[in-house]
């Protein structure tokens, strides 16, 4: 892995850098279609990005041109559903063949493969739908949004749930101060994707999938059933991001949009140390901020998963059911409970009673970024949004691996100022034939 550029991020954020240079830049354009359609591809079809597939392809301006998935099989069922649409195992293929022939195209494939396949897109002036996390590197999340606000692209991560009612009440309550200022967030979830083993034994590729595409940029391995593809890549360094990355870029969504969460000063990590190709199965890191007129100085967000759990003895809890995965935001004047997925809970009881929740609109987050494509509105967590919050959950992914060594980290500089061994982490160098401009080391 190389360290990353010492590159401020005012010059990330505003001026054209060198990293990006060698990519094509080509001016964003709607390619219209008989009644004003949105030509549309789909890579990764299985899974998760079937339900992005579907819930985008269900406006009906919206005209899906082309299908792409490393493996026949899925394709296969995808193509049934929109027999027009071309197919194609590799992304690459896809743009280099039909670059002219759509507008937008959404990312739904594994963590690994989200940025080489976006930042292409991005490359070819495409809007882009890109699933959590928005990248598997810290660097990729800092390139991806510093790319899409020079093109002047539509962008949206999907975290569907940021666009529906509660979590949208939630920030609205925070934001009116009905807590006054924060003085401390708990987050958690009780899934584990991690994995203590050894690696699984190696085993015939299937014919229906393309096994050097799926493992993309990543170091290649043999192929292993049912340890990789199509779900359990979560569980793995290379691939995946663990807990954090599956749950923790949902629930962490309503804190840092909230309470409008600027980069953090530390990480600590105070879980048991990880195999070295997964996830330590419970953990638990703990970040720092800067005072704000939302936040008391030295405010701290601490995120917990598997069987790790905050301390609730001071909370006044006694009579609520505590959800397996959410969080407690503590404020000067009270608390509030958000459960995933579910209505922000206002606490004491008898503190709040008779409070009236703040209306907020219905949203729905596929909808927003076809109609902003559409040139009617803007989406809510577009890169400029998704990618700050990208890079502050995978800096607690970076400190999971460090246990008890405390990271300050220069968000302006991209690095961990005191600890170089984590600078490691940021950024991987890809694996050669599969380099990606403005991404590759």
């Amino acid at each position: 892995m190389n360290a990353p550029r010492r590159t401020s991020r005012r010059q990330f954020l505003c001026t054209s850098i060198a990293a990006t240079a060698g990519l094509t830049m080509i001016a964003p354009r709607r390619l219209w279609g008989a009644n004003d359609r949105l030509n549309f591809a789909s890579i990764g079809v299985g899974g998760m990005g079937a339900a992005d597939l579907s819930s985008i392809a269900r406006r009906p301006e919206v005209n899906v041109v082309a299908l792409c998935d490393v493996d026949a099989n899925t394709l296969a069922k995808a193509a049934s559903k929109y027999p027009q649409a071309k197919v194609f195992r590799d992304f690459r293929k896809l743009f280099d063949e039909m670059g002219d022939s759509f507008d937008a195209v959404n990312v739904s494939t594994p963590d690994h493969t989200h940025a080489p396949a976006a930042m292409t897109a991005l490359a070819h002036g495409k809007h882009v739908y890109c699933q959590k996390p928005l990248t598997h590197d810290v660097y990729e999340s800092r390139q991806l949004a510093i790319v899409a606000r020079q093109k002047g692209l539509v962008t949206q991560m999907g975290i569907q749930i940021h666009s529906e009612p509660p979590y949208r009440r939630a920030v609205k309550i925070i934001r009116d101060g009905t807590l006054g200022k924060v003085r401390e967030v708990h987050s958690w979830s009780g899934k584990k994707w991690g994995y203590a083993g050894p690696r699984p034994d190696p085993a015939p590729v299937p014919e229906n999938l393309d096994w050097d595409l799926w493992i993309g940029t990543a170091p290649m391995r043999p192929f292993a059933p049912g340890a990789y593809h199509p779900g359990n890549w979560r569980k793995w360094l290379d691939f995946g991001a663990g807990t954090m990355g599956d749950m923790g870029i949902h629930i962490l969504d309503p804190v840092a949009n909230a309470l409008k969460l600027g980069a953090p000063r530390t990480i600590v990590s105070s879980s048991d140390a990880p195999p070295p190709e997964s996830f330590a199965l419970d953990n638990r890191v703990e970040y720092t901020f800067a005072g704000t007129d939302l936040l008391t100085e030295g405010f701290k967000l601490t995120w917990y998963d598997g069987d790790q759990r905050p301390d609730t003895s001071a909370w006044p809890v006694a009579d609520v059911r505590m959800p397996d995965q959410g969080s407690m935001f503590v404020g000067e004047k009270g608390y509030m409970l958000l459960p995933h997925v579910g209505e922000p809970v206002l606490l004491p009881r008898d503190t709040f009673e008779g409070f009236t929740p703040p209306q907020v609109e219905d949203g729905d987050h596929w909808d927003q970024w076809v109609s902003a494509c559409l040139g009617t509105g803007r989406t809510t967590a577009g890169f400029d949004y998704a990618g700050p919050l990208t890079e502050t959950l995978l800096l607690g992914v970076i400190a999971n691996r460090f246990p008890t060594q405390a990271l300050e980290w220069d968000a302006e500089k991209l690095q961990f100022t005191n600890f170089g061994e984590a600078n490691k982490l940021l950024r991987r160098t890809y694996r050669d034939g599969y380099e990606v401009p403005g991404l590759s080391g």
